[in-house]
């Protein structure tokens, strides 16, 4: 995984994963396996995932989110997605995930 990728960040019981570049089937293992293990690590009340330097994201990405949506509720928290893109948002309606996850949206999106 390339440090770029990912940044993890841990304060009052937030776990912020900001993701940059490129979310795609190459990159998605060792972000998944990097983020899974802070979160059983840290235990969070929530997860926030801020995709809003992500330039490209697959279903592969989508799956991340899935997961760790599944993750988080394991160890009883939210996810939110922070500072979705209008593409993401559309990803996240049509996989009908806008209903079960927050998002933070910018001022302008």
């Amino acid at each position: 995984m390339n440090e770029d990728t990912l940044s993890l960040y841990y304060d009052n019981e937030v776990l912020t994963a900001t993701l940059r570049g490129e979310i795609d089937h190459h990159s998605v293992a060792p972000v998944r396996a990097r983020i899974d293990e802070e979160l059983y690590r840290t235990r969070p009340k929530t997860l926030r995932i801020d995709v809003g330097q992500v330039d490209f994201m697959d279903s592969s990405g989508l799956g991340l989110i899935m997961g760790r949506l599944a993750k988080i509720r394991e160890l009883g928290g939210t996810l939110t997605v922070a500072s979705p893109s209008p593409r993401a948002v559309k990803m996240l309606k049509m996989a009908a995930l806008d209903c079960l996850i927050e998002q933070e949206r910018n001022q302008d999106s």
